[in-house]
């Protein structure tokens, strides 16, 4: 190629830029082998202009203050520790926006402000998505992505910190990708593009209060001279914020700003410390411009505005770490508590329904031992289901099996003597009904046969049978048979065939006086309904008889009211139905979904489910009338 004199300059640039790549490879290679303990764990994936947390992050984060987990699920989500990261959201009730204040990284995920909020609204799907360094531009941008999950409350954090200064439309540069891909590269550049505390004026960071009058002229949105630099960012701030107002609207939801103040703005001791070590005039200073700021741009756009300053002026305690410019737990609690206040003012219903699960690991089939003192259920751990019993607040539970196989939807004789419940792999619709005493002991099975199966089993009222769904695979012709309603006699070791396998039955149950099953069928027009049959006249009628499936049918302990899971609309909801006006009520109308449905006790106003709100999952109680 030398020898080509056209070629010899192409030639040259070439072997150049090869050497150099070549000397970034080996550094990269050299120092990801021989200094790993210098790497930078790398958080967030970029985007054009944004960057949003990796997904399935498992890290912890230490300062002199604080010690904490920061995980995430499989779309970026924060998540806590016991949650299941492959658990995802698709639609929301209130998308939370912000920076680092909304991030929380400080606390644990249980101690965040929208983690709060959510144990006062069990039924919501709240999602956090709060990115530290976000400025009002960067979630607006963050906000037209996420516009597919629906929310009907947008609540847009701003804090008098430094979302004031440097307002502009981000875009990612080479050095952001740079970072992204190589250890090496965000090692070096890291302390160029962040600054560490320790090396700060007073330890800490201050903004937007800086030690020179020409930083706090540009960017110290408490002082009162302005400069070009600040004139021109609380114009884009209010285009910004009404172009945020906008967006919302397009898709039917409300914006709502919560606005956080600052340290100095709520303690005297504070304040006095960048005062006096910046030598700043306090007479310069008006420590509420900003809020009367955001106030002014939410009358003109019409946004609602919780102003957070007055209530933390007048708590009794410190919101912010002391170091650390962020929330401490207090905070993020007071933080909370306000926005649901400030809901109840606004005529938000009073909550009736409490979640009883302390994790989010996918406990479901709630159902009453013998003594309506506790609960078994199902829950997840060590890669399969496995079986508990409880208190009825779950404050202290005990595990019943110990394996690798499933164990699903228990359910506990009148005296607590036995346990009933499916064992096997549903995918591969392969599963046995077991019985075994209550401490787990002397297993057995009543669905005998190699190519018999099933599932769901429930108890008469005497103990003395239970209903279960069978099916059979035939080998030959490798097919399986639709699922029947059984009846199994234990004294008799007598089973009777109930349904026929001309359509799908499942969920039996006996009413209380056990001469009916109620049960599931798709026998009329595809779908599944309620059905209920005399066991001695073999009648049967089909209780809901609608265009959309119901499930998982209970009883009361009186016998005069069924609730159960339809799926009227796109999502599972909780129904009721009165056997003596015939009347049908719907319980639940969220986004969510609700299933496996009981009366807990016997007066038939407390009712135990399961469900999926977002993130969260479990079982959880809702009174009723």
């Amino acid at each position: 190629m030398l020898s080509k004199e056209r070629l010899r300059q192409i030639s040259i640039i070439f072997i150049n830029l090869l050497i150099v790549a070549s000397f970034f490879l080996h550094a990269e290679v050299i120092f990801n082998h021989v200094f790993e303990k210098y790497i930078i764990e790398n958080l967030y994936d970029i985007h054009t202009n944004y960057y949003f947390n990796k997904a399935n992050l498992k890290e912890e984060f230490t300062s002199k203050e604080f010690k904490v987990n920061y995980i995430t699920n499989n779309q970026g989500y924060r998540i806590g520790s016991e949650d299941n990261p492959e658990t995802t959201v698709k639609e929301v009730d209130w998308l939370f926006l912000g920076d680092s204040y909304t991030q929380g990284a400080q606390v644990e995920h249980e101690d965040l402000f929208s983690s709060k909020l959510y144990s006062l609204h069990p039924d919501k799907i709240i999602l956090n998505a709060g990115i530290s360094g976000f400025g009002v531009p960067q979630e607006l941008a963050l906000f037209n992505e996420l516009k597919d999950v629906k929310p009907e409350i947008v609540f847009l954090q701003i804090c008098n910190f430094n979302d004031f200064m440097n307002v502009k439309n981000t875009s990612s540069g080479v050095s952001d990708y740079l970072m992204s891909y190589s250890n090496f590269l965000r090692f070096i550049l890291y302390d160029f593009k962040y600054s560490n505390p320790a090396e700060l004026p007073l330890g800490r960071w201050t903004e937007p209060f800086y030690p020179d009058n020409e930083s706090n002229l540009d960017f110290n949105i408490f002082y009162k001279d302005i400069s070009e630099q600040k004139l021109n960012d609380i114009k884009r701030l209010k285009e910004y914020l009404k172009e945020f107002s906008q967006a919302v609207r397009s898709i039917g939801a409300e914006l709502i700003i919560v606005q956080i103040p600052t340290k100095e703005q709520i303690s005297y001791k504070y304040f006095d410390e960048v005062i006096s070590s910046f030598h700043i005039d306090v007479d310069k200073l008006d420590m509420t411009y900003p809020n009367k700021l955001i106030n002014e741009i939410c009358v003109e756009n019409d946004i609602k505005h919780i102003d957070l300053l007055d209530a933390f002026s007048s708590i009794g305690y410190d919101p912010f770490f002391e170091f650390d410019e962020h929330l401490n737990r207090n905070g993020h609690l007071l933080v909370a508590n306000e926005i649901d206040r400030f809901l109840k003012n606004r005529n938000v219903p009073p909550n009736n329904i409490k979640k009883i699960s302390p994790f989010n690991v996918g406990d479901r089939y709630p159902v009453p031992t013998g003594s309506n003192k506790g609960i078994l259920y199902q829950s997840f751990r060590d890669g399969n289901m496995e079986i508990f019993i409880s208190d009825s607040l779950m404050h202290s539970s005990q595990r019943l099996t110990w394996n690798n196989i499933d164990e699903i939807h228990p359910t506990t004789s009148p005296l607590n003597s036995l346990i009933a419940f499916t064992e096997g792999n549903q995918e591969l619709s392969t599963t046995k009904v077991g019985i075994m005493k209550a401490d787990g002991s002397e297993r057995r099975y009543i669905t005998q046969g190699e190519n018999i199966f099933g599932a769901i089993p429930n108890f008469s009222s005497d103990g003395t049978k239970i209903a279960y769904a069978e099916w059979s695979y035939n080998p030959t012709n490798r097919v399986f048979s639709k699922p029947s309603i059984i009846v199994y006699d234990l004294i008799e070791n007598l089973r009777t065939v109930i349904t026929n396998d001309r359509y799908e039955s499942w969920r039996p149950i006996f009413t209380p006086d056990n001469k009916s099953l109620i049960y599931i069928s798709d026998e009329f027009d595809g779908q599944f309904d309620v059905f209920k049959t005399d066991l001695v006249g073999k009648s049967k009628v089909n209780l809901t008889n609608t265009m959309y499936d119901e499930w998982d049918p209970a009883i009361s302990f009186d016998g005069e009211t069924l609730i159960y899971a339809a799926k009227k609309f796109k999502n599972w909801d909780l129904f009721t139905y009165n056997f003596k006006t015939l009347q049908t009520e719907q319980l639940t109308s969220s986004k969510g979904d609700e299933w496996d449905p009981i009366f807990l006790e016997q007066s038939n106003s407390k009712v135990y489910y399961a469900a999926e709100y977002g993130l969260n999952n479990g079982i959880y109680s809702l009174e009723i009338k």
